[in-house]
């Protein structure tokens, strides 16, 4: 039996990765806010990315893992390494051909795809015929995501997870190249300006595919001789049966995004309303990757050897240490979020081509997808369980109702006059499909002692902290103001949110909701030798 060992290494290491790649992208956009804004450009480009950049942001949340990894890890603990070899070199010759079938269709048929995502495009033919041909350029980029997540899962499932998280950054990297070049040398229309940023994308997943693959070569996976047995249809039987469960598997574990995914295609009902939402999300998406990712790649593995090795102890204390970590990091960034919606949004992005209504819009819909964050957390932290065990009915079940909610939520919002009813519907969807999830899992809820007065003490000093930050930024409402020097908010704002997060960390450790003496322990068990 393997040692037991802490989760809060791997959880920080694949968090901050993924925490990298938030920020990079977060930067990425910033600089696409002050290059398209939210005009006709800006919707269709960031239409075109919606499927690629969902297929993205579930596989970077481990996605793919929620079906692949514990059959993996079964396999090992159960008939040895070979065969577990065999399964997976399969597995990736399968979605390789799947991911091709994939591409090819979407290119033919791309005009309908697009008409039944952003519906509310139909209106307007200039900006449905420029996502379209944004689209064709870049949902090849489907494909690379698609066998890069297998051959991320595999290093994640040897425990190898700081390249898997990293690649990722490359996206963001190329993408901050290009745009300042433009900046810097402004000599492209918008749409070349666009279709130069679509291109990127392709270029990008082409060079984190080809990144993965030596990684999983170099790990003793090779990819040929699985295209030659599925070639004679002598594949692994496990292998077809892993796909079979991938897709509900997929959107399962990435139910944040299918959530957004169904507010985005409400949003482009309206004038703007598909960019604003999109920025929103994007800081909206910066504490919220760094905790779902590392818990979606980290926290299942070790529920899948454990639930192997029927050691319902690891099970409890893997869970509660996930749901402690998540705690301290999600409800003080959701109170903040919240409070400090607009001074953000205006600090980041109102520049060039961002209006001021663009920050009031982009605010509004910030601080209702800032109520989701706590849900979307409780989610990802339950449904771990059920993917262990490929009990996929429950938590698709408590989906479906979480998106009937949102899309209810979204239609009641819209009829009381509430502009971002988009971000309202998400809010009200996420808390709904966390609770169904929550009260169909009480089987599943065992968490180690304490760790339910660890939370509450979290949620105390979260409470105490919030009412220092609306107290903050209130007093400096004028130094915050949009009129102010940039340079001037952003000490302001840097100020306010350093504070913050000092007194959280105190009042963490003020309460025990963490020890310092723990997590010297724990590093302590980590260093070799």
């Amino acid at each position: 039996e393997m040692a037991r060992t802490s989760l809060a290494l791997p959880l920080t290491i694949v968090g901050s990765a993924t925490l990298v790649s938030r920020l990079t992208g977060f930067v990425r956009d910033v600089l696409i806010a002050a290059i398209l804004g939210t005009g006709l450009v800006a919707e269709a480009y960031i239409a075109a990315f919606l499927i690629p950049n969902l297929i993205r942001r579930m596989m970077s949340e481990g996605a793919f893992n929620a079906t692949f990894v514990p059959r993996l890890a079964r396999l090992r603990e159960n008939s040895g390494p070979e065969n577990a070899l065999r399964f997976a070199e399969d597995v990736m010759g399968l979605v390789l051909a799947i991911a091709i079938l994939i591409v090819v269709i979407a290119e033919v048929f791309m005009s309908d795809l697009m008409g039944f995502l952003v519906r509310g495009f139909a209106d307007d033919p200039i900006r449905l015929a420029l996502a379209v041909d944004y689209g064709k350029i870049i949902f090849p980029f489907v494909g690379f995501t698609l066998i890069s997540a297998v051959f991320a899962s595999i290093l994640n499932s040897s425990e190898r997870y700081a390249l898997a998280a990293l690649v990722p950054v490359l996206l963001n990297i190329l993408l901050i190249l290009v745009m300042s070049a433009l900046l810097a040398s402004p000599r492209l229309t918008q749409r070349e300006t666009g279709t130069l940023l679509a291109l990127t994308v392709l270029f990008a997943g082409l060079i984190q595919w080809l990144l993965l693959l030596r990684a999983v070569k170099r790990a003793g996976y090779r990819l040929t001789p699985a295209l030659a047995r599925i070639a004679h249809f002598r594949n692994d039987p496990m292998a077809l049966a892993v796909i079979g469960y991938a897709l509900p598997g997929m959107f399962i574990a990435g139910s944040g995004h299918v959530h957004l995914m169904l507010a985005s295609l409400l949003a482009s009902f309206d004038a703007r309303g598909l960019s604003t939402l999109y920025y929103a999300d994007r800081l909206f998406q910066l504490p919220l990757g760094f905790v779902a990712a590392a818990i979606g790649v980290v926290l299942l593995p070790r529920l899948s050897q454990a639930l192997a090795r029927n050691d319902q102890s690891e099970m409890a204390d893997a869970r509660s240490e996930s749901l402690v970590f998540a705690a301290l990091i999600i409800l003080p960034a959701s109170v903040g979020l919240f409070l400090l919606a607009d001074p953000i949004v205006s600090l980041l992005f109102q520049r060039a081509a961002f209006s001021a209504g663009d920050v009031r819009d982009t605010a509004a819909s910030l601080r209702l997808l800032a109520l989701a964050l706590p849900a979307f957390v409780l989610v990802k932290i339950t449904l771990p369980d059920f993917l262990a065990r490929e009990a996929l009915r429950v938590p698709l079940l408590a989906l479906l109702a979480g998106l009937l909610a949102n899309l209810i939520g979204a239609w009641v919002a819209r009829d009381n006059g509430i502009s971002a009813y988009a971000a309202a519907g998400v809010a009200l969807g996420a808390w709904f499909n966390a609770m169904v999830l929550l009260s169909l899992s009480r089987r599943q809820s065992v968490l180690a002692p304490g760790t339910i007065g660890r939370l509450l003490c979290a949620l105390a000093a979260t409470l105490l902290v919030g009412i220092g930050v609306f107290m903050a930024a209130r007093s400096a409402g004028p130094l915050l103001d949009a009129a102010s020097p940039f340079l001037l908010r952003m000490i302001t704002l840097f100020v306010i949110i350093a504070g913050a997060v000092g007194c959280q960390l105190a009042l963490a450790l003020l309460l025990r909701v963490i020890s310092l003496s723990a997590i010297r322990a724990r590093l302590a068990r980590h260093r070799p030798g």
